[in-house]
């Protein structure tokens, strides 16, 4: 595509709401232009802060600058890793040729590591091409050097030859080389070993290549220690370069197969009654786009009836239909369906429900970006442009002189009288301002009363203001209560104590869960609004982001102190153990889970301490 076939709009359309709602994960972003074509193709580690340089006010490229005049849309695809994202760039480059981007002529591939199944005795070799051969390929691979230096290691932990000698089952009479003398090949060129006992050797390689690579790793890692331990640093060193090169070059990714395989792999989120589905397309072995539709009147209780309508209608016209559709789940008629979408292929269709390996990452992938998406979705309706006229009506209906700029809601969370904590969130001109928000651990309440919680939170949150506290010097120019006229009764007290100061009069209202109804102070009527208005979605959404934030904070030193306690009643158990537990497994419900052998594999843990932790867990 010429620039100057497109349509430069000017920057009219090239507004902030194109990546305020994007997520902070690694993906890859399209520019497309107002026809839908793709103009430039990027990776991210963090998808809204990459996107967002993007929208300054000058760059410092003038070929990034004559870009913006035309984009009007932006697109992206979610992935797990940044290695991920850098294949898939590399991928929808090809695919799409971004008139922006700068592409290579040569075609130039990620490397792999291919081992020769399909002879007698199998060699390893790096190469760029992926054959249909019978040859077993790994990869690709990002990191060439990282690739090399696995290989190496790989020869040293499994001896596997390296070389091109056109070996047989017997009867090699060729003279060992170097690798045999220094033990990196067993030496099958001079029958030195015999097929059997070489192809152990070769199980392990494909093993280690596949992602069994903990024995290794956990090898490097006791090396690494043994030689710092011994001050032979530089020892060490080089096992901590080589242990890095080997988990970089050992990355897992999802993005790229060897394979040829035509696939469509469906992941499906939902919230009440609006489900996400999201397709992607991956196409010989590469995944280069994706779709998402949302089905209306879905139930998500029966989420496998929505999948079904969707696949029945969006392959009644599909043009194309892949040899395997992948699903999150199975569905009525699985049958029936695949006989039904074999004839309009011509050939046979598989509905596969993966369990493990690559399809099962690609669903868990789709399904993950159908979930952003759906969340995507409700904060447009909140937090977008639109959300302007909500905050004009909000000021209208409570009758304010002055706009809202600055909202701040106000939640308590706690189980009991335990880990009581309350929450502050913020909306400024209709978006949430996350670096705006402050939470606060109950100290002066004892026992369960959410009233004189919240009293405590409102009156430490605009003490510290008067005490010209710069997390706390801005003030709102509204107060949302989580709750009914007793929490609100509660800060208005809080309120109260500040009457002789300088602190100005800040309106307030609570929005009541039981029938969403709002109630403002002085009046002793409710407002309730429509459900589908605008101005009730957005206070919801503050409401609920409020809540969301107190009880992430509340789980999270329940959790802790949960750790702390029961870890704390096992003979024997140091606070150095105890970190190497929670560091090996990550939870207090994967300790209590592991077996003895997976307990006795942790670095400093004896079998007496081990069987002691099996005893109280």
């Amino acid at each position: 595509m010429k620039a100057e076939q497109l349509n430069s709009v000017e920057n009219p359309q090239v507004t902030p709401e194109l990546w305020q709602s994007l997520p902070n994960a690694p993906g890859v972003y399209l520019m497309k232009a107002s026809d839908g074509t793709a103009i430039y193709v990027g990776k991210a580690i963090r998808l809204r802060s990459r996107v967002r340089s993007y929208f300054r006010e000058k760059s410092a490229h003038a070929l990034t600058s004559q870009m913006m005049r035309y984009v009007t849309e932006i697109d992206y695809i979610v992935t797990e890793t940044e290695v991920e994202a850098l294949i898939l760039e590399n991928n929808l480059i090809k695919a799409h040729q971004p008139r922006y981007n700068v592409k290579l002529k040569d075609d130039k591939r990620y490397p792999y590591l291919c081992v020769t199944v399909n002879e007698p005795f199998p060699r390893i070799h790096i190469t760029r091409k992926a054959e249909n051969d019978g040859a077993r390929y790994f990869g690709p691979f990002v990191h060439v050097r990282s690739t090399r230096q696995v290989l190496k290691q790989l020869t040293k932990l499994f001896p596997i030859r390296t070389c091109t000698l056109p070996l047989t089952e017997t009867e090699n009479r060729y003279r060992v080389c170097l690798d045999y003398h220094i033990g990196r090949c067993p030496g099958p060129c001079a029958d030195k070993i015999d097929v059997p006992d070489y192809d152990k050797i070769v199980q392990k390689v494909c093993q280690f290549l596949s992602g069994n690579t903990d024995a290794v790793v956990k090898e490097l890692t006791e090396q690494m220690q043994a030689a710092a331990e011994a001050l032979d640093f530089e020892t060490a060193a080089k096992y901590r370069d080589t242990l890095k090169d080997v988990q970089q070059a050992i990355t897992t990714q999802n993005m790229d197969s060897v394979s040829a395989a035509d696939e469509d792999v469906i992941g499906i989120a939902a919230r009440t009654d609006v489900a996400c589905v999201q397709l992607l397309r991956v196409r010989d072995g590469k995944l280069l786009e994706r779709e998402h539709y949302y089905l209306n009147d879905a139930d998500p209780e029966s989420l496998a009836t929505g999948l079904n309508a969707f696949i029945s209608q969006y392959y009644q016209n599909a043009v194309f239909v892949p040899k395997t559709v992948v699903l999150p789940m199975p569905i009525a008629s699985m049958e029936l369906i695949e006989d039904w979408l074999s004839e309009k292929r011509g050939s046979r269709v598989g509905l596969h429900v993966p369990r493990a390996g690559r399809l099962r990452k690609l669903q868990t992938l789709a399904s993950k970006n159908a979930e952003i998406l759906l969340t995507q979705r409700e904060q447009n309706v909140v937090y977008s442009s639109g959300v302007e006229p909500a905050l004009v009506e909000l000021q209208e209906l409570l009758g304010l002189k002055h706009p809202l700029r600055r909202i701040e809601a106000y939640d308590i969370s706690n189980l009991g009288d335990r880990f009581a904590v309350g929450s502050m969130v913020v909306l400024e001109d209709g978006k949430p301002a996350s670096g705006e928000y402050r939470r606060f651990k109950i100290r002066s309440v004892e026992g369960q009363n959410d009233f004189a919680m919240m009293q405590e939170v409102i009156t430490r949150r605009f003490r510290r203001a008067l005490a010209d506290d710069e997390k706390f010097n801005k003030l709102p120019d509204l107060m949302l209560i989580d709750g009914g006229k007793g929490q609100l009764s509660a800060a208005q007290a809080a309120m109260k104590t500040f009457a002789s100061s300088h602190l100005p009069d800040i309106p307030m209202i609570a929005l009541a869960k039981r029938v969403e109804e709002i109630f403002v102070p002085g009046k002793s009527d409710s407002i309730v609004l429509r459900e589908d208005n605008p101005t009730l979605h957005m206070i919801q959404r503050l409401r609920d982001e409020a809540h969301r934030f107190a009880v992430t904070y509340h789980r999270r030193l329940r959790q802790k102190s949960l750790s702390e306690s029961v870890l704390d009643e096992i003979p024997n158990l140091g606070p150095k153990r105890k970190q190497a537990l929670l560091r090996h497994f990550g939870s207090i419900e994967a300790i209590r889970e592991a077996s003895l052998d997976e307990l006795l594999s942790v670095k400093g843990i004896p079998r007496s301490v081990a069987e002691n932790i099996r005893k109280h867990l």
